[in-house]
């Protein structure tokens, strides 16, 4: 499944509210735990870090195809890198698998 749709997503047993924004510049790693469609041509990803936050984070269509998290099957290991954007918002810039 590359994502649950918002309808799905509602059926699950997930609690998203304990989830928040990333606002830390870096490297973080963790597992990607869920992952849904969102209403504005974007992804949402939940990644339960190692040092113990959950984060949710989003990725658009463009400039990379999601950045690769439709293809990622939930339960990986993740790297992922923020980095200010030109507003100086920290977003999310790459997701890397790793084992």
């Amino acid at each position: 499944m590359r994502a649950y749709s918002r309808n799905q997503f509602a059926e699950l047993d997930f609690d998203g509210k304990e989830y928040e924004f990333n606002e830390q510049e870096g490297n973080f790693t963790g597992t990607l735990v869920c992952k849904k469609w969102g209403k504005k041509s974007n992804i949402i990803a939940y990644v339960d870090f190692d040092d113990g936050r959950k984060i949710m984070t989003t990725a658009f269509t463009e400039p990379g195809n999601y950045l690769g998290i439709p293809e990622i099957p939930m339960g990986s290991r993740v790297k992922l890198t923020f980095a200010p954007n030109k507003r100086h918002n920290v977003r999310l810039k790459s997701v890397e698998v790793i084992e």
